[in-house]
């Protein structure tokens, strides 16, 4: 995956911070990239989950996204909206 794309996303969605960003990029190959924000991820809650999930769709990762769909939280807003 091209780890940039996918935190523009999830910046966007609140879940990600610019530093976060940052220590991705300092990474020196995009597997260690990519390495590293799945680490970040799993360290977070179900928002960042379900936005890493929806940023794998948004950027055509559509068979990465459906390995991950079985395990995707159904959570509700206080405004009653689903988010996944």
């Amino acid at each position: 995956i091209k780890p940039s794309y996918i935190m523009d996303y999830m910046i966007s969605d609140g879940v990600l911070t610019v530093s976060e960003e940052e220590k991705v990029k300092n990474e020196p190959t995009r597997q260690q990239k990519a390495a590293m924000l799945i680490k970040m991820i799993l360290k977070k809650d179900n928002y960042c989950y379900i936005s890493f999930y929806k940023a794998l769709l948004q950027e055509g990762y559509k068979d990465l996204a459906a390995l991950l769909h079985g395990g995707i939280p159904v959570l509700s807003s206080s405004n009653g909206k689903d988010f996944a």
